[in-house]
């Protein structure tokens, strides 16, 4: 997670970077919110043409890989449909300032149906999902983290009847993907190094981080590349981004190549349905809403949707492909039954432990330390805590509660952050992940100016499952979610178990030499309950639940016998001739990595299944 951000660090980058912005504050509701008239990025102004061969809905990391790898031939035309914006490097090139932008329109807005066992100290008893738009999609947003998963997520899809699939077939795509600066395992054979996608050590590392490598190394756990196959272990963070900048969907796979004739790259493009003929079953184009005036556009070769695991599921339910029961209560006709949005898994998580360092070899304490024009021209020469999202390590553990038997196969990840809430006192941490007024108050403000970090177990094999409705055929509505964490005390337990590991860990010797003390404080509503015992650590997951945005499976890949099966392993929608959806939301179950690596994956994945299909 990236628990800072910060005004003034946004205002010192814009004063270097003028004069290409002007900055004004407006009050945004009960925060500050900053409103730059900065110049996009100029993905192309083009007028809408009747057709295309291609349409591709939706410029997230896959939707922008795909533009670009189906453009590279002249000979047919691409259309890249975005419902958000281009990109504004000048808020979106630092990892650090994700929480700026999730209360701005580069995020959907999405949140949680009010949950009964889990973010229970949050804003109305809800979670964020927080979802990017875009050129760029998510990966303008999220926390830069670049983790591919197990090689046994990909087996088991492909044993599951998904060929093509399993970790042998992935592997040189993931390798393909790639310019990897890895400095420990860039040379294992498993990373690419002239890919458009450049993956990289962080440049900034606390000693905070190498005492818990270490620490964690005492503890028994092994220090591996987790990008590697197996991720049972600890290492230091892989993420996406170059020099210490972010890199995305947009900067890495279309910004150089918007010149091309055959590409189109329209934002600011609403589409509200999928044209099908009922009668030959046949995706034909699409109709979207574009300044203020709607049009339908034809696709002679393919739809393809890579608009999100929401909006996906949701578009196609509104063009009549989904279960037909709840089509037909929203007054929409039914073109073809499918189990569309039926199954969403996510990554549930908690924010902390948190630890205080009695004696630092840093003095990070406050977001103000980095408002200085010192530290920003330390980021912009790619150096510095500023190219840091915060999370600097990940531990993979084991719990006794995982569902697969297998003792290799982790079900928890930790995140290791150099700081905690107490690091950012605006009010945009806060917003960005929901926390209440009287919960910043009572349990991170009494950290401020105290060197402290934290720790962010998520839950990578969640038993939650839940699902993705429509609320109603009014396409500019959000989706309805029904899902709840935690219903199977399973989940909790795992997190909890995670939680005792970092504080076992934390009294290793690296750790213990810089006077790491546990943070006692009770977290509000969890104070009858005796501190550090299992009990209270369940209340603090119930509590401080995180989310971390990896929602799957509501257009999921399966065989044609797999009842719950919306695509086939060639991403095809079963039923409908010419459309087929390529993002994250047709993952089959929960990863055990964050989906930004995946949904590039499934990018370079979906290209050349295009291309094998098309190639005569």
């Amino acid at each position: 997670m990236r628990p800072v951000c910060g005004v003034v660090i946004l205002l010192l980058v814009l004063v270097l970077e003028l004069p290409r912005a002007n900055v004004a504050f407006l009050s945004f509701g009960n925060i500050t919110s900053i409103v730059y008239d900065a110049k996009e990025i100029n993905y192309g102004s083009h007028t809408l043409r009747d057709a295309y061969d291609f349409i591709i809905v939706g410029a997230g990391p896959a939707g922008c890989v795909l533009a670009n790898r189906l453009s590279e031939d002249p000979s047919v035309s691409v259309l890249l449909l975005e419902i958000g914006r281009g990109e504004r490097p000048l808020i979106t090139d630092s990892p650090l300032v994700g929480p700026i932008l999730a209360s701005t329109d580069y995020n959907f807005g999405y949140r949680t149906e009010k949950q009964q066992h889990g973010c229970l100290g949050l804003r109305g008893g809800r979670c964020s999902w927080a979802h990017g738009r875009g050129v760029g999609g998510s990966s303008i947003i999220n926390n830069v983290i670049y983790t591919r998963g197990n090689r046994r997520d990909y087996d088991s899809w492909a044993r599951a009847g998904n060929e093509g699939w399993s970790w042998e077939d992935v592997l040189p795509l993931f390798k393909r993907i790639e310019r990897a600066n890895i400095r420990d395992f860039g040379a294992n054979g498993f990373h690419g190094t002239s890919g458009r996608l450049s993956v990289e050590d962080c440049p900034f590392r606390s000693d905070i981080a190498r005492a818990f490598v270490k620490s964690a190394e005492e503890a028994g756990y092994r220090y591996l590349d987790y990008n590697a196959g197996d991720n049972l272990g600890v290492s230091f963070l892989q993420a996406h981004t170059r020099n210490g900048r972010r890199a995305t969907g947009g900067n890495s796979y279309l910004r150089d190549v918007v010149d091309r004739e055959n590409l189109h790259v329209v934002t600011r493009a609403w589409v509200t349905k999928v044209l099908i003929d009922p009668d030959s079953k046949m995706a034909t184009g699409v109709r979207l809403l574009h300044n203020r005036q709607y049009y339908e556009v034809d696709a002679s070769l393919e739809v393809i949707l890579s608009a999100g695991a929401f909006e996906s599921p949701k578009l196609l339910m509104l063009s009549g492909v989904g279960p037909a029961k709840h089509l037909k209560q929203h007054g929409i006709k039914p073109v073809h039954d499918l189990p569309v949005g039926r199954k969403v898994y996510e990554h549930g998580g908690v924010f902390g432990p948190v630890f205080i360092v009695r004696e630092p070899t840093d003095n990070l304490v406050s977001f103000e330390q980095l408002s200085n024009i010192g530290e920003v021209m330390r980021f912009r020469n790619g150096s510095g805590p500023l190219t840091s999202n915060s999370v600097e390590s990940l531990l993979y553990v084991k719990s006794p509660f995982a569902a697969d038997p297998d003792p290799d196969y982790p079900d928890v990840e930790v995140m290791q952050a150099f700081e905690s809430f107490s690091f950012d006192t605006s009010p945009g941490t806060k917003n960005a992940y929901f926390l209440t007024d009287s919960m910043y108050d009572e349990y991170f403000r009494p950290l401020a100016k105290t060197r402290n970090f934290m720790f962010l177990p998520m839950l990578l094999k969640p038993r939650a499952v839940g699902r993705v409705e429509l609320k109603s055929s009014n396409p500019f509505h959000h989706p309805a979610f029904r899902y709840q964490y935690f219903e199977d005390d399973r989940d909790v337990d795992a997190l909890v178990y995670a939680i005792r590991e970092v504080i076992r860990i934390s009294t290793k010797a690296p750790l213990r030499r810089m006077a790491v003390e546990l943070y006692s404080r009770k977290v509000p509503g969890c104070q009858y309950m005796p501190f550090n015992t299992i009990d209270y650590w369940r209340c603090h997951v119930r509590t401080l639940t995180a989310t971390f945005q990896h929602q799957v499976a509501t257009c999921k890949m399966g065989p044609p016998e797999d009842p719950e099966a919306v695509v086939d392993s060639r991403l095809r929608v079963y039923g409908i001739k010419r459309l087929r959806v390529a993002d994250v939301g047709i993952i089959p179950e929960a990863p055990t990595g964050h989906t930004s690596a995946h949904s590039f994956l499934i990018g370079e994945k979906a290209a050349d299944l295009i291309k094998e299909d098309h190639r005569n």
